[in-house]
């Protein structure tokens, strides 16, 4: 699999596959391909469904393999730039629905942090694992990574993150006592976290 993120804005990852190769995709983040591929629901690899955790149907990761020698183009629902997170670290816990691409070895699960099932002040995620390589995240408008060396710490609105590595520290906190308060995720690290610089609907 050879991966090329399109310049700007337009969150566009063009992937190209021999014969045989797969990607892990959300579903409908497809846009187009030459050569033939075939989709179907990935099994193997999916520790369980991010549909379950989200209540999302379309962030269910979907299979892309190529029967013949390919290249697919995949992109967000959203207008925004697609970046790599390094999968050398373990793993790395992506925003529900910034998730767009990764290696088919990569393991895909579903999970939170604070206690967004009940409240609404956390996050849902999708955690990809792998042994290396990339994942492809997207945010709206520009997608910085901030590398936090040991002590620091950053604090991120929840509607900002797109990723962060599972040896970041984090905790999700309201800003004020309101109860419709926004919430913020704190970042400690060492480690990288993914923002935007446009918050989520």
């Amino acid at each position: 699999m050879d991966a090329t993120v399109e310049d700007g804005l337009a969150g566009v990852l063009a992937v190209e596959l021999d014969a045989g190769e797969s990607v892990l995709a959300a579903s409908g983040a497809i846009v187009d391909h030459t050569g033939g591929v075939r989709v179907e629901r990935a099994r193997e690899g999916a520790l369980r469904s991010v549909a379950n955790a989200a209540r999302q149907r379309e962030v269910t990761p979907v299979k892309v393999t190529a029967t013949e020698a390919a290249t697919a183009r995949f992109a967000p629902r959203h207008h925004g730039e697609v970046a790599a997170c390094g999968l050398d670290e373990g793993t790395v816990s992506v925003a529900r629905d910034a998730f767009l691409a990764a290696p088919a070895g990569v393991r895909v699960g579903a999970g939170s942090i604070g206690n967004a099932p009940t409240r609404g002040m956390g996050l849902f995620l999708t955690q990809l694992t792998g042994d290396g390589g990339a994942a492809y995240v997207a945010g709206r408008g520009r997608v910085e990574r901030v590398a936090l060396a040991e002590g620091e710490s950053r604090v991120v609105a929840a509607a900002n993150v797109v990723a962060f590595e599972d040896r970041v520290g984090v905790t999700v906190e309201r800003v004020s006592a309101m109860e419709d308060a926004a919430s913020v995720g704190r970042f400690h690290g060492p480690g990288a976290v993914w923002l935007s610089t446009r918050r989520r609907e």
